[in-house]
């Protein structure tokens, strides 16, 4: 049975985290009170409130939803997906995360994602840290990316890391094969991005609506005229921003379904192997971030997926002969 509790916002609590609010309110822990927040426990004028920042006003009343027994994970181990581990120790974990694998379940994915991989390796104490259905989950990559993730594996971890990615102390690049070859090699692009109105699982660059994006990108090859290697440097972390920006430049990834389909250069492209390119050619190449216990600053590398550096190969051998 759950406990429901209502909080008044007075003059003393206004203009609080509404994470650090519950915590305080309620005496639990701020993973808890995010895992609460994230499951849709806690309403304002009967709105689910699912930002841990949002920020509370004097005069709102916010209900609470608090489980009578502790959350547990509502997934299973799976022992039979393979994790390549970067670095581990009792607090975090990096991984480099294999293309074609979902983080965490949800829509069309179920049984065989990145969560159930880590709860197999990590064990059940994983299942205390962060949300209920992406236990240690800090950030995400798409399923079709590939690269580098730091995953908690304990409550203090999980919280550190939470809040340095919030306030953006993560570095994290990127390497994408794009299509053409940009007029200018080194560019910030800032725009707004806000969810499609028509597809709901796309974004789009929009004039006022949604949150500011800055991508910053370096042109570190091209292949001909047909392609280009370029260094995307996220300043942001808005939901498919690389690939958006660069769709929106007129550069999109190669192999990109969603915002690449209609590229001119694709639709020309000679060499079928780039052409059929199964999933957008981008991997999560660099990480950096301080350690959430000793403060160490850490950096990770990461060279391409495999399927990357065969179509990077690909590409070299068509355009020098092309050249020739």
């Amino acid at each position: 049975m759950a406990h429901v509790h209502t909080i008044l916002i007075e003059h003393y609590n206004a203009k609080k985290r509404l994470d650090v609010l519950i915590s305080a309110s309620l005496d639990i822990s701020r993973s808890k009170a995010q895992c609460i927040i994230s499951d849709g426990g806690v309403t304002l004028l009967d709105t689910p409130v699912l930002s841990n920042s949002h920020l509370t006003k004097t005069g709102d009343v916010y209900t609470v939803t608090v489980p009578d027994t502790p959350q547990s994970t509502s997934i299973d181990p799976n022992h039979d997906i393979p994790l390549h581990i970067i670095h581990e120790d009792e607090h975090i974990i990096v991984i480099d995360k294999a293309p074609n694998i979902a983080v965490h379940p949800g829509h069309g994915t179920k049984n065989d994602t990145l969560a159930h991989a880590l709860l197999a390796h990590c064990g059940n104490a994983l299942c205390a840290v962060g949300n209920s259905h992406r236990p240690g989950i800090i950030h995400r990559l798409d399923k079709d990316t590939s690269g580098l993730m730091v995953i908690a594996k304990t409550e203090k971890a999980y919280l550190v890391l939470s809040q340095a990615l919030e306030e953006k102390k993560f570095r994290k690049e990127y390497l994408a094969l794009i299509w053409g070859i940009p007029t200018t090699k080194h560019c910030f692009i800032q725009t707004n991005l806000d969810v499609k109105r028509s597809d709901k699982t796309m974004m789009e660059v929009t004039l006022s609506r949604g949150k500011h994006a800055n991508t910053e990108y370096i042109i570190e090859k091209t292949f001909g005229n047909v392609a280009s290697l370029a260094r995307c440097i996220l300043h942001t972390g808005r939901t498919h921003q690389i690939r958006v920006h660069m769709s929106h430049i007129g550069h999109s990834v190669v192999g990109d379904q969603k915002y690449g389909k209609n590229n001119k250069k694709s639709l020309r492209c000679g060499i079928p192997e780039v052409r059929n390119f199964k999933r957008q050619a981008l991997h999560a190449c660099l990480l950096c971030f301080h350690h959430p216990c000793t403060g160490e600053y850490l950096c990770f590398n990461s060279n391409p997926a495999k399927d990357i550096q065969e179509l990077i190969s690909i590409l070299e051998k068509a355009t020098s002969t092309a050249s020739t």
